[in-house]
């Protein structure tokens, strides 16, 4: 069995283009459980979904503006999820981030923050100015959401992560209550921009401010 060197600094880079959200939940679960067995290196994953939506642990019915038939006639999955939250969606065109990572520091808040901020400096690269509101988990642009965070945590591991808006459609959002919140505008970088954003700049942008935030050295 190999062991990994837990004062590692190095971050391993992996894409998994478009997987169907279950495959993904389930090989974050094995990534998170080899993580704690120090038999990988702290790993940040890139993956799209088809259209789904997730329902994080307080989530209802209530967050759902049809029945759980209409999700199902117009192709859209149903996910019950273990991070916390409520309600968000997932489309293609939509930059979802897992980061498989043993926390530096044992200070969720910390985290959360370095995290979402690595998500203000990869807009600013846009010249779109991103930023936070206490208390409640994201990004804004101007008052619209623009990114989504949940997080679980297994003896200071972390999986799930963000799912920021960049060309996808947002048609799956009309469809519940994202996190919530009933008058919540939700917007993209491309609808920001009024134009369509490269993917693979934005992931390479995305993971240079991500390293720079925990003090990482990136690993393909």
């Amino acid at each position: 069995m190999n062991f990994i060197d837990q004062t590692s600094t190095y971050l391993e880079i992996v894409d998994w283009g478009v997987t169907d959200y279950q495959l993904a939940f389930d090989r974050q679960l094995e990534m998170v459980q080899s993580r704690l067995n120090q038999q990988r290196s702290d790993t940040l994953i890139f993956v799209e979904h088809p259209p789904t939506v997730t329902l994080g642990r307080r989530a209802t019915q209530t967050d759902l503006h049809f029945p759980v038939e209409v999700f199902s006639a117009r192709g859209i999955t149903l996910q019950k999820i273990n991070r916390g939250g409520l309600a968000t969606a997932h489309e293609p065109g939509q930059l979802v981030v897992y980061p498989i990572v043993q926390l530096k520091k044992k200070d969720l808040r910390w985290f959360a923050n370095q995290f979402l901020n690595a998500v203000v400096e990869l807009l600013a690269d846009y010249d779109v100015n991103g930023y936070l509101k206490e208390g409640e988990p994201g990004v804004w642009v101007d008052g619209r959401k623009i990114c989504s965070f949940g997080i679980a945590l297994k003896k200071w591991v972390s999986s799930h992560g963000i799912a920021l808006n960049i060309n996808n459609t947002l048609e799956t959002f009309d469809m519940i209550i994202p996190c919530g919140r009933p008058n919540e505008i939700v917007t993209s970088l491309s609808r920001e921009l009024k134009r369509p954003v490269n993917m693979a700049e934005a992931k390479v942008r995305f993971r240079k401010h991500f390293c720079a935030a925990f003090a990482y050295y990136e690993k393909y």
